[in-house]
């Protein structure tokens, strides 16, 4: 059986990697700073609805504290922006009689641009588009709102082909509690889930929810023209074969998304890679994306200066849209 070598402990990364360990599959979890010695010192907490897990999950600083196998599988779960860094600090470690880009590379990230840039030093990407409901806000725990079924995973090799070596790596993402559906179109998949995490920067804006449900259908307008201008077809929407149930977890707010929580710690931000994607594709295939390209711009600006969540209105956003007529 292979080991897993889960690069990145946020919320998904952590997340998987204890489930990971729960499920008595060889595991090795790589963090940095507070999460680190969080984890070196008491494991890794995943709160429940039903109450807490704590996991002893084998974790490294980087990979100089990580001796590489052969028969090893990379699983990339840094956020996208974070994601060509690591790729490279991993690609070129000896593994076994080669090197760490010899072996099969999972990438977790939102966005179109990883598996693309993975392409560039790893021969068998496999991309996974994962719906989970966890938050990670401090050092140590996960909350995890979601069980049995911890989340949902469509996994395929890129580019789009079939491949049996992704059936093996579904199961296993079954065994760790994740609904997994094997697919021939991991592309089409990653842009549906793109769809929606256009949205996700509106999590930041002050406003009613009436502003939000706008904003976030026009971004979500934007984007699909952008795809449909550059040949991108999106899987179809529709309910899927699994339902994730999510319970309250006792002294947990839920509903902030994954990239509200990046600013909340005070990381870098992901939305260059999820509407300035879209702003990109628009750019590229002369479509027009001017509420994309103002919530980059708004939030880039705010990541940039270290601003809270707050800062801007989604009533700002929409003066954009009806100056651009939109």
């Amino acid at each position: 059986m292979s080991r897993y070598v889960v690069i990145g402990a946020g919320a998904v990364g952590g997340l998987l990697a204890a489930q990971f360990t729960l499920a008595g599959i060889d595991t090795v979890l790589v963090a940095r700073g507070a999460q680190l010695d969080a984890v070196r010192a008491a494991g890794l907490r995943i709160r429940r609805p039903h109450g807490d897990d704590v996991v002893r999950v084998p974790v490294a600083g980087g990979p100089g504290e990580v001796r590489l196998a052969a028969d090893d599988v990379l699983v990339l779960a840094t956020k996208a922006q974070d994601a060509d860094e690591a790729l490279a600090t991993w690609a070129w470690r000896p593994a076994g009689r080669g090197l760490g880009a010899d072996l099969p590379l999972l990438t977790l990230q939102n966005g179109l641009a990883t598996e693309e840039a993975a392409l560039r030093r790893f021969p068998r990407v496999y991309g996974v588009s994962v719906a989970v409901a966890a938050s990670y806000l401090t050092p140590g725990e996960v909350v995890s709102p979601s069980y049995p079924l911890i989340g949902v995973a469509w996994l395929g090799r890129y580019p789009d082909r079939p491949d049996p070596d992704q059936e093996r790596y579904a199961d296993e993402l079954t065994r760790a509690g994740f609904g997994t559906v094997s697919v021939p179109d991991i592309s089409a998949w990653k842009a549906r889930k793109l769809l929606g995490n256009v949205r996700n920067g509106l999590d930041l804006l002050e406003g009613t929810d009436e502003e939000k449900a706008r904003a976030g259908a026009l971004l979500t307008a934007e984007a699909e023209a952008a795809f449909a201008a550059a040949g991108i077809a999106p899987a179809p929407a529709g309910p899927g074969p699994f339902t994730l149930t999510i319970d309250p977890v006792p002294g947990h707010v839920p509903g902030r998304l994954s990239t509200w929580q990046s600013f909340a710690r005070g990381t870098s931000s992901e939305i260059d890679h999820l509407n300035g994607e879209v702003v990109r594709l628009a750019r590229r295939h002369g479509a027009r994306a001017p509420l994309n390209a103002r919530l980059q711009r708004l939030l880039g600006a705010q990541a940039a200066a270290g601003l809270a969540p707050g800062t801007h209105r989604i009533a700002d956003l929409l003066a954009v849209a009806e100056h651009a007529g939109v």
